[in-house]
């Protein structure tokens, strides 16, 4: 099975958008089997993630947005057991299931803030079990979930960043089993996004107990939009003290996060030409660097 998250570029048009899904048995020849609409309203699914659930197969959707353009909850919960036709169990919003501003600028203050004050869902990352669902949720920082009965998603806790901050909660990697979050800022410029290593193992307080800039974006170095900011983290699958992170025009940085007050950087690679690093994935041995300007590096792992 291939899952491909569909997001038009604008919330209008007639472009369908939603969750496409895919056999690839026969690589040669992709068969689609079947799509989940999101709705006209919504500009469809900007991050997902697919997890077994007992006999069932459930895929949980960031549909940015939804509540603001056609008042559906921006977090939808599809059983694709039968991927010919996925259907929706749940919806859930931050505003309507939580009382929380979301939208733009006056719509979510005081909680939105600083160069894009939004809030609205970006991703969604599950815990090791399966259980609890971290929600990237902007300007809202991140709003944990009990989703062990996916029908009744059911509100644990949020962490947000100061107020003094930028914001922008961008997703989130889990290590140490889990008990860890390590969660991205990604902003537009200066000052630039951060990685926040936040204690969950209260789900009802989770706490920040390190951070980890670059050099660059500790230092506010001016840059094109996005220059020094991070964009995604990537827990190591063979070792839950290590993680990897896409940090656009600094490339991919490999901390050692086994003290979390203490990250320590391991290693890091940066494209040779006008990087825009993307996001990194695992692969075996390899790792595979999506570079927005440069296409595909393979690189072997650390």
């Amino acid at each position: 099975m291939l899952f491909a998250g569909i997001q038009r570029c604008s919330a209008s048009g007639g472009a369908p958008s939603g969750l496409a899904i895919w056999d690839v048995t026969d690589p040669v020849n992709p068969a689609e089997l079947g799509f989940f609409a999101t709705g006209r309203g919504s500009r469809g699914v900007h991050e997902f993630t697919v997890r077994q659930s007992g006999d069932r197969w459930l895929a949980y959707l960031a549909a940015s947005n939804s509540e603001v353009s056609d008042g559906q909850g921006d977090l939808r919960i599809v059983d694709v057991t039968d991927p010919r036709l996925p259907r929706e169990i749940v919806q859930w919003g931050a505003r309507h299931d939580a009382g929380l501003g979301v939208g733009t600028g006056a719509q979510c203050a005081p909680a939105c803030r600083g160069l894009v004050p939004q809030a609205f869902l970006h991703s969604v990352t599950l815990s090791p079990d399966g259980r609890t669902a971290y929600l990237s949720y902007w300007d809202l920082g991140v709003i944990l979930l009990d989703v062990s009965e996916p029908s009744a998603p059911r509100w644990l806790g949020r962490f947000a960043e100061p107020s003094a901050a930028e914001g922008n909660t961008h997703s989130v990697a889990l290590v140490h089993s889990g008990r860890l979050a390590l969660v991205g800022d990604e902003t537009y410029g200066p000052p630039w996004g951060r990685l926040r290593l936040v204690d969950v193992q209260d789900p009802a307080n989770p706490v920040q107990v390190g951070v980890f800039d670059t050099a660059d974006s500790a230092a506010g170095t001016r840059g094109e939009q996005y220059a020094y900011t991070i964009h995604n983290p990537l827990a190591d699958d063979r070792d839950q003290n290590r993680a990897y992170l896409a940090w656009y025009a600094d490339g991919v940085r490999l901390l050692d996060v086994s003290d979390a007050s203490r990250p320590i950087e391991l290693a890091s690679w940066t494209p040779p030409s006008d990087p825009m690093v993307w996001n990194v994935a695992l692969m075996g041995d390899l790792l595979l660097v999506g570079d927005v300007n440069n296409g595909l590096y393979v690189l072997r792992r650390y």
